[in-house]
């Protein structure tokens, strides 16, 4: 079986985290349709998954034994009939993230079925015609590199359309604590019985990251679960390496507090790797944590940006203190206000 899907994630454009019951409200995307949320580690809540119809293609990539083709290269497609699961996911009440995703299985009839027969069989694909999921994986992944897109399974805009209501609920104030931008992470499983545990993790370009899995039987929804958790860390490291990139260490410490502060106040408390991780798919971080090194990263990142909250604000206490003396000798300190006896 090969799974596939995307993920968009960004800031809430909200100028403080959403409480519990806000949040319930603005992933309301379904009626009569339950919101599921956690409290711990990281308050998380995702909306009702909606399913989208679909009659697309797919792309393929070309044989492994074929050294003159790229997987940008046209070697052809398969057409796939069938629905895509979607929903929005909020973490800490302030990271938005639109998910899309569905499996993709081999044909079962000869022809394309009606709809009542794809409908009956909710977040999948079925292919009509030739099925090599890894050819397919290794072609999705690539695929918004290809110049003609216009036919193939779209799984960004089905994303986008998970989180298309919730970014027009009027709680919204629009007004983001810090200027961030989005990334987006398009992932592929292939579960196959026979096959070992591995794991590939990219970045292609600056918010664009290409995640690919091989595992054993798995249910979808839980590798997209362990996608939107990779997704949520990436995100982070990604803000908070920005931030420090634009605080002019060690030029204006005003300057550097002013742009640090709000990733204390309002990112770092969020990391919690793993944590929305199902246990067959827990090998996904071990292999991630020891190369690259996600939370070693974190934790560096962190450290810095504490170090020099600390600094800024220890240096500009001695500022003020230096000033008051100044003032003091001068004879306009409060003494001088409140007269002498």
């Amino acid at each position: 079986m090969l799974i596939v899907g995307e993920i968009h994630t960004a800031l809430l454009p909200h100028s403080r985290p959403l409480t519990p019951e806000e949040a319930r409200a603005a992933l309301s995307l379904a009626v009569g349709e339950s919101v599921v949320q956690w409290a711990r580690p990281v308050p998380h809540t995702a909306s009702p998954t909606l399913l989208h119809g679909v009659d697309c293609k797919l792309p393929l990539a070309p044989k492994q034994d074929n050294p003159h083709a790229d997987d940008r290269s046209a070697n052809g497609s398969v057409r796939a009939v069938g629905t895509v699961c979607s929903r929005a996911v909020l973490t800490g009440g302030h990271l938005l993230q639109g998910s899309s995703w569905t499996a993709v299985l081999p044909p079962t009839q000869p022809r394309r079925m009606p709809w009542s027969y794809y409908l009956a069989r909710p977040g999948t694909l079925e292919t009509i015609g030739n099925f090599e999921a890894e050819r397919l994986a290794r072609a999705f992944l690539a695929a918004d590199a290809r110049r003609d897109r216009s036919e193939l399974l779209d799984t960004a805009a089905i994303a986008r359309h998970s989180i298309h209501d919730v970014l027009a609920r009027p709680v919204l104030d629009q007004r983001p604590p810090i200027k961030t931008g989005s990334t987006r992470l398009r992932w592929a499983a292939v579960a196959d019985p026979a096959a070992g545990n591995a794991v590939a993790f990219r970045l292609v370009g600056g918010d664009r990251r290409r995640l690919s899995i091989a595992t054993g039987p798995v249910e979808p929804e839980a590798v997209a679960a362990a996608a939107e958790d990779l997704a949520v860390h990436d995100w982070l490291l990604t803000a908070v390496a920005a931030r420090i990139a634009l605080a002019k260490i060690g030029e204006d410490p005003r300057h550097t507090l002013r742009t640090l502060r709000p990733v204390v106040d309002h990112l770092l408390h969020l990391w919690s790797a793993g944590a929305r991780t199902s246990r067959e798919l827990e090998f996904v971080w071990d292999a991630l944590e020891r190369r690259p090194g996600l939370s070693r990263q974190w934790a560096t990142m962190t450290e810095r940006v504490r170090s020099q909250i600390d600094y800024g604000a220890a240096d500009l206490a001695v500022q003020v203190l230096e000033m008051l003396e100044r003032d003091r000798s001068r004879g306009s300190g409060p003494d001088h206000f409140r007269g002498r006896p």
